[in-house]
């Protein structure tokens, strides 16, 4: 896990300009790899990569970056490969021969080997970008779920690309403009980062599953998708779901480092925990030096999860590391919060995120393995189940969506949502006139913008179709983009297995149906997998709350800061979206009670928002 930078000046304006760019770019990562720091400038052809080192696989210098072979092909990597071992086995039998144990020099020569079909072969999460000297050519891929992140700009001076957004504002031909298209999404449907151009207008992201080729020479840009999340054709059995949840969790304690694990006391996390418990009491594991570490965040509300992981903690003898938070604290993490995130906060479950991550930095844990993507990969949202009803409706079982209708008491849903949701598919098939109409009403919180764009809905029949779209297009992705600048702020690496073990998505998007839904009972197959293993209370817990926190709460707790900071700072605020003088008189109101929840989130949201156009120094809209 670390940070990796680059630039083309394509019109330098003295020798040294592109390299003392990219320096100033490598500085800004610095978090991401505090263990050392590479910088390789090509004056030849007016290029550079650079590199942050969080040390992870091979500490030694062997495996610093960028990383060369014979002089000719230059790596900047971000990320880990998991099965580099195996893969390293199969390329020594073709006679190459390796410098160092690291997991990047294994992906340099299966480049260098195989081409792009490496892409296929690399069970793990990356981000890279790798330089042909001779050809002036570079090729940049991205996993398939978007663990890792990559931006970039393209502009008459210069090709940039980063881990970080605020990396390339570095970069003197850039001009900082704010995206309001990205702001209205954020305001309107809560929604980040939907589109290539995020909110900052002309840096772009390469999206999941997608490579990048960029010719020096003729300065030609190319991007395609190198990955889909088809169906698989043989349906998975629970023994094979098990084998593959074990391996991925096995591969993911290959580390030269100490490592720990998040628990919220919810299934995904606490599933990740007892794999791993097994797995040591079966073999010595290096990354896990002085036992099991689990690191929970709570607090004093009836949202709080302690009486959850504390089963699962008794359960493993896991050592077990408390965050203890409040409104306080949150206030006085928003600035560094958000300056890391580099972009306004949605809710104040990043805040919990990023307290775990800080909890790990202090006990010495350097690897935080996460249950993010369980929910995607095996139906945990409340939102798969009117597709599911519509799947089971469609495809003629009445008589088993009549029996799922009466154990929907088992599941996150309910008979009003699913009829809600289904509302909203005919909503969307009416003039766009009546759907901005009735959105109007169903969220009042829109009423503080002056211009809203229609979110445009996706219907599903199929529950895998609703699933693989949640996973390659942006919901899945902004969850991992949290996670990603979470624990980065305190250079730590977050492992995803249910996000980026290429088995374990393969058997999961070959499940059928019914293994996903049954008996009410979200992500079936999950729990019966480690049925009778693990606590029967996590098992089949019925409630989900992941990163909760006491939002409203907190944000009534402390409603003078928020009514304050609108006051001082919204003439900060040139983009035109939010009806500024709306928003202040509503205040008192807004915080007058719980019932405005959605209006506090919004006020939570703007002054985010308005922290963010002051860190960055934003001044201009488009």
């Amino acid at each position: 896990m670390c940070g990796i930078a680059g630039l083309h000046d394509k019109k330098p304006k003295s020798s040294n300009s592109g390299q003392e760019i990219l320096e100033q770019m490598n500085l800004k990562l610095a978090h991401r790899g505090p263990d050392g720091s590479g910088l390789e400038w090509m004056t030849d052809a007016n290029f550079g990569l650079a590199h942050r080192r969080l040390a992870i696989i091979d500490l030694t210098v062997a495996g610093a970056q960028p990383m060369s072979v014979d002089g000719r092909y230059w790596l900047s990597f971000n990320g880990e490969i998991y099965n580099y071992l195996e893969l390293r086995k199969e390329l020594e039998i073709l006679g190459v021969g390796f410098k160092s144990s690291s997991d990047a020099e294994v992906l340099l020569q299966a480049y260098i080997h195989w081409g792009e079909e490496c892409l296929g072969l690399f069970n793990g999460m990356w981000s890279f970008v790798i330089f042909d000297s001779l050809e002036k050519t570079l090729f940049c891929a991205r996993d398939p779920y978007g663990v890792k992140p990559f931006y970039y700009l393209n502009n008459p001076e210069h090709f940039g690309f980063a881990s970080e957004i605020k990396a390339l504002l570095c970069i003197p031909s850039y001009e900082v403009i704010a995206n309001n298209q990205a702001i209205i999404d954020f305001f309107a449907h809560q929604k980040i980062e939907r589109n290539e151009e995020g909110f900052f207008k002309n840096i772009k992201e390469l999206l999941p599953g997608h490579k990048l080729h960029y010719k020096l020479r003729t300065q030609q840009l190319h991007i395609s998708r190198y990955y889909n999340a088809n169906i698989g054709l043989k349906n998975s059995t629970l023994n094979e779901v098990k084998r593959s949840l074990k391996n991925a969790v096995t591969l993911r304690l290959r580390a030269d480092v100490p490592l720990g694990f998040c628990l919220s006391g919810g299934l995904d996390s606490s599933t990740l925990l007892h794999l791993a418990y097994q797995i040591q009491k079966e073999a010595d594991v290096a990354s896990l030096p002085t036992g099991l570490h689990a690191f929970t965040a709570v607090h004093d509300s009836p949202l709080d999860e302690r009486a959850w992981a504390e089963k699962m903690v008794n359960h493993t003898g896991s050592n077990w590391h408390q965050t203890h938070l409040d409104s306080t604290k949150l206030l006085s993490a928003l600035p560094e919060l958000i300056y890391h995130q580099d972009i306004p906060l949605l809710s104040t479950s990043t805040f919990a995120q990023s307290s775990v991550m800080k909890k790990a930095k202090a006990k010495g844990i350097k690897i935080l393995i996460d249950g993010q993507g369980g929910d995607e990969l095996f139906a945990g949202y409340q939102v798969f189940y009117p597709t599911f009803f519509k799947e089971l409706f469609w495809k003629g079982h009445w008589i088993k969506m009549i029996r799922e209708l009466k154990h929907l008491q088992n599941s996150p849903s309910s008979i009003k949502y699913i009829f809600k949701e289904w509302a909203k598919d005919v909503i969307s098939l009416l003039p766009p006139i009546f759907q901005q109409k009735i959105s109007a009403l169903q969220h009042p919180q829109q009423k503080y913008l002056t211009r809203v764009s229609l979110d445009k809905r996706r219907r599903f029949s199929k529950v895998q179709d609703h699933l693989a779209y949640y996973c390659q297009e942006h919901e899945l992705k902004s969850l991992l983009r949290w996670e990603d600048r979470c624990s980065m702020q305190f250079s730590i690496e977050s492992r995803t297995p249910f996000s980026d073990d290429l088995h374990l998505i393969q058997q999961a998007r070959s499940l059928k149906t019914e293994d996903l839904i049954q008996d009410g009972w979200s992500k079936y197959t999950l729990r019966k997998v480690l049925e009778g293993e693990i606590p029967k209370q996590i098992t089949w817990r019925r409630d989900k709350k992941g990163f909760s926190v006491p939002e409203t709460k907190w944000l009534m707790e402390t409603s003078a800061f928020w009514t304050d900071f609108i006051e001082e700072k919204s003439v900060l605020d040139k983009s035109g979206v939010v009806d500024i003088g709306q928003l202040r008189t509503d205040l008192p109101r807004i915080f007058s009670s719980s019932v405005f929840a959605r209006e506090q989130n919004f006020v939570f949201r703007y002054v985010c928002y308005l922290i963010w156009i002051e860190q960055f120094k934003i001044e201009h809209f488009a």
